[in-house]
C-alpha cells in the first residue's frame, strides 16, 4: 500500500463525529456572534502560554496583519529568509516595506545571526525569522540583536506549533508569533485558518482592527443595523481575514489532541535518526536547548531525484518543502538575486527530501520508509 507523505483523511477521521456536532453547533446558531472564535482564541493563548491571540483566516494574514500593526510602511525594510514559502516574503512586499533576505545557519536551517547583523541598516524596521520544517530560530540572539536598536521581531512559527526553547514554546519570546492552520499542519483546520499570539494588548487590539475592516471586533461582532450601535465605525485602514466561526470550532475539537500529535512526531524523529545515522543521508539536528516540533522531517542527500524516484517506485511519498528558494522564484526576480546569493540556503535547497512523518504512519509503514531508503541511497 502506498505510503504518502501526508494523509489527511487518517489524521482527521479520528475527529469526524465531534466535527460534525461542532459545525451543527455554529449552523444552528447565530453565525455573527463571536462564540466559537473568542473560545478557540483563549484556548490557543493558554495552550502556547501567550497572553493574547488574535485569530485570523490564514498564516499569510497573520504574518501581514502583524507587520502592518507594527506600522511597517512603504520605504522600510524587512529582513526574512528565503528558504520559506512564498507566504513570508510575500507579506513583506504586501505591506509595502522593501524584501530583504538573509542566509541561514546550516545546522538549524533558520535565520543566521551573523547575516542578520551584517543586513542591518538605519531603515530596517522588522525582522522575519522563520521555524523551519518546526525546528525554531534562535530568537534569544535575534531578539538580542533586535533589541539594541528597537526593532520588532515577527516570529514566523506556521510550522512549528509546539516547539520549544529551553522548556518555553515558542509564542511568547517574540514581538508576535504567527501560526498557520492549513490542512497538512500540526492543528490543521479544513480549509485555511491563523493566529497571532503577543505579549503586548495595545498590539492585540491594533491587529483585531486590521483583520477586521478597521473596528474593534466587539463593535463588528454586534452590528445589528439598526439603534446606535448598528453604525460603521472605522477606526483604522483594515481587511476581512478574520478567523471565521467553524473553522474556529473545527479548531478546538482537534486542539486537545495536539500534545499527542507532536510527542508522535518527535518519536517517530528519534527512530529514523536512531536508524539513520551513519548512513550518507544527512538528518536534521537540533540547537541544545531546542525541543522540534517536527511538522517535516527532511534529510539531505548527494543524488536527491534519484532516490525519490526509486522510493516513489516503492510507494513512497516524499516532498520537496520550500524549494527553490525564494530568491530563485519567478514572482521575486525583480529583486535580482542570482543563484550564489546565499550559499548555505541553495546547497540545502539541492539537497532536501522530505519524508513521511505524523499521525498517520504507522511504525511498520515507517520501518519499511527506513528500509527502502538504505537500500537507494546506496544505489
Amino acid at each position: 500500500m502506498p505510503i504518502p507523505v501526508y494523509d489527511r483523511d487518517k489524521i482527521n477521521r479520528p475527529f469526524l463525529d465531534d466535527m460534525k456536532i461542532a459545525v451543527e453547533r455554529v449552523i444552528t446558531s447565530n453565525l455573527d456572534v463571536d462564540h466559537e472564535v473568542s473560545r478557540f482564541e483563549a484556548e490557543f493563548a493558554a495552550w502556547n502560554g501567550a497572553s493574547f491571540a488574535v485569530s485570523v483566516n490564514s498564516g499569510t494574514a497573520a504574518l501581514l496583519a502583524s507587520l502592518l500593526a507594527l506600522g511597517i510602511k512603504p520605504g522600510d525594510e524587512v529582513i526574512t529568509v528565503p528558504n520559506t514559502d512564498g507566504a513570508t516574503s510575500s507579506a513583506v512586499v504586501m505591506s509595502g516595506a522593501n524584501l530583504v533576505w538573509v542566509d541561514i545557519d546550516p545546522v538549524t536551517r533558520t535565520m543566521s545571526p551573523e547575516a542578520l547583523k551584517a543586513a542591518l541598516t538605519p531603515r530596517t524596521r522588522a525582522i522575519v525569522p522563520v521555524d523551519m520544517f518546526g525546528h525554531p530560530a534562535d530568537i534569544d540572539q535575534i531578539k538580542a540583536i533586535a533589541t539594541e536598536r528597537e526593532i520588532p521581531v515577527v516570529e514566523d512559527s506556521c510550522l512549528a506549533l509546539g516547539a520549544t526553547i529551553n522548556g518555553r514554546k515558542v509564542g511568547s519570546l517574540a514581538t508576535t508569533t504567527c501560526f498557520s492552520f492549513g490542512r497538512n499542519k500540526h492543528l490543521g483546520a479544513m480549509g485555511a485558518g491563523g493566529c497571532v499570539l503577543t505579549e503586548s494588548g495595545d498590539l492585540a487590539e491594533r491587529l483585531r482592527k486590521i483583520s477586521e475592516y478597521g473596528e474593534s471586533r466587539g463593535r463588528s461582532w454586534k452590528k445589528s443595523g439598526l439603534g446606535k450601535d448598528g453604525w460603521f465605525w472605522h477606526e483604522t485602514i483594515g481587511m476581512s481575514q478574520r478567523l471565521d466561526e467553524i473553522q474556529a470550532a473545527l479548531l478546538r475539537v482537534k486542539l486537545p489532541s495536539i500534545e499527542a500529535n507532536i510527542a508522535c512526531r518527535r518519536r517517530q524523529a528519534a527512530r529514523y535518526e536512531a536508524a539513520l545515522n551513519g548512513s550518507a543521508i544527512r538528518v536534521p539536528q537540533c540547537r541544545p536547548g531546542v525541543e522540534h516540533a517536527w511538522r517535516n522531517y527532511v534529510i539531505e542527500v548527494a543524488n536527491r531525484d534519484h532516490l525519490r524516484e526509486r522510493l516513489a517506485e516503492k510507494g513512497i511519498g516524499t516532498n520537496l518543502t520550500y524549494m527553490p528558494p525564494m530568491h530563485l522564484q519567478p514572482a521575486f526576480a525583480a529583486l535580482e538575486r542570482p543563484r550564489g546569493s546565499y550559499p548555505t540556503t541553495e546547497s540545502i535547497c539541492d539537497r532536501l527530501v522530505g519524508l513521511p512523518i505524523g499521525p498517520h504512519l504507522e511504525d511498520e509503514q515507517q520501518d519499511y520508509v527506513i528500509e527502502q531508503l538504505l537500500v537507494s541511497v546506496d544505489h
